[in-house]
Protein backbone atom coordinates (compact mmCIF):
# COMPACT_ATOMS: atom_id res chain seq x y z
CA UNK A 1 0.00 0.00 0.00
CA UNK A 2 1.42 3.61 -0.89
CA UNK A 3 1.44 6.29 1.02
CA UNK A 4 0.10 9.88 0.31
CA UNK A 5 2.74 12.35 0.20
CA UNK A 6 0.63 14.13 2.87
CA UNK A 7 0.72 10.22 5.08
CA UNK A 8 4.24 10.32 4.85
CA UNK A 9 4.35 14.03 6.27
CA UNK A 10 2.18 13.33 9.06
CA UNK A 11 4.66 10.10 10.25
CA UNK A 12 7.85 11.62 10.00
CA UNK A 13 6.73 14.95 11.92
CA UNK A 14 4.98 12.24 14.56
CA UNK A 15 8.66 10.39 14.39
CA UNK A 16 10.16 13.61 15.54
CA UNK A 17 7.92 15.13 17.67
CA UNK A 18 5.44 13.34 18.99
CA UNK A 19 1.62 12.70 18.21
CA UNK A 20 -0.52 15.22 15.87
CA UNK A 21 2.74 16.91 15.36
CA UNK A 22 2.01 17.30 11.92
CA UNK A 23 -0.91 19.74 13.29
CA UNK A 24 0.85 21.85 15.50
CA UNK A 25 2.60 24.34 13.93
CA UNK A 26 6.00 22.78 13.56
CA UNK A 27 8.03 23.63 10.35
CA UNK A 28 9.52 21.22 7.30
CA UNK A 29 12.70 22.52 8.82
CA UNK A 30 12.75 22.08 12.57
CA UNK A 31 11.58 18.17 11.81
CA UNK A 32 14.67 18.08 9.63
CA UNK A 33 16.68 18.89 12.26
CA UNK A 34 14.85 17.07 14.83
CA UNK A 35 15.45 14.14 12.97
CA UNK A 36 19.24 14.36 12.10
CA UNK A 37 19.85 14.68 16.21
CA UNK A 38 18.34 11.64 16.82
CA UNK A 39 20.14 10.65 13.90
CA UNK A 40 23.73 12.21 15.50
CA UNK A 41 22.65 10.75 18.93
CA UNK A 42 21.88 7.35 17.71
CA UNK A 43 25.51 7.08 16.22
CA UNK A 44 27.03 8.51 19.24
CA UNK A 45 25.21 5.92 21.53
CA UNK A 46 26.32 3.26 19.42
CA UNK A 47 30.07 4.33 19.49
CA UNK A 48 30.17 4.47 23.39
CA UNK A 49 29.74 1.03 23.67
CA UNK A 50 27.55 1.51 26.81
CA UNK A 51 26.93 -0.86 29.76
CA UNK A 52 23.23 -2.66 29.70
CA UNK A 53 22.31 -0.59 32.78
CA UNK A 54 23.03 2.58 30.93
CA UNK A 55 20.92 2.09 28.03
CA UNK A 56 18.33 1.31 30.30
CA UNK A 57 18.46 4.58 32.14
CA UNK A 58 19.04 6.00 28.53
CA UNK A 59 15.92 4.08 27.22
CA UNK A 60 13.99 5.40 30.12
CA UNK A 61 14.49 8.87 29.55
CA UNK A 62 13.65 8.65 25.77
CA UNK A 63 10.14 6.59 26.89
CA UNK A 64 9.33 9.45 29.16
CA UNK A 65 10.26 12.14 26.44
CA UNK A 66 7.95 10.13 24.09
CA UNK A 67 5.07 10.41 26.37
CA UNK A 68 5.67 13.87 26.78
CA UNK A 69 5.18 14.55 23.05
CA UNK A 70 2.26 12.28 23.22
CA UNK A 71 0.28 13.74 26.20
CA UNK A 72 1.35 17.48 24.55
CA UNK A 73 0.01 15.79 21.02
CA UNK A 74 -3.09 14.57 23.06
CA UNK A 75 -3.36 18.15 24.72
CA UNK A 76 -3.58 19.90 21.52
CA UNK A 77 -6.03 17.50 19.71
CA UNK A 78 -8.63 18.14 22.35
CA UNK A 79 -7.94 22.12 21.80
CA UNK A 80 -8.90 21.60 18.46
CA UNK A 81 -12.39 19.64 19.35
CA UNK A 82 -13.00 22.19 22.11
CA UNK A 83 -12.70 19.28 24.94
CA UNK A 84 -11.04 18.57 28.00
CA UNK A 85 -9.92 15.17 29.75
CA UNK A 86 -12.53 15.00 31.44
CA UNK A 87 -15.39 15.40 28.48
CA UNK A 88 -13.49 11.97 27.43
CA UNK A 89 -15.41 8.69 28.42
CA UNK A 90 -12.59 6.85 29.26
CA UNK A 91 -9.55 9.27 31.31
CA UNK A 92 -6.16 7.05 30.69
Amino acid sequence: MAMTPKQFMEEVYEIAFGDQAYYRGFFPEEVIEQLREFSDNALIYEELSLEPEQYEKMDRQLEDAYRDGYKDGRKFALQQLNLTEEDLPCNT
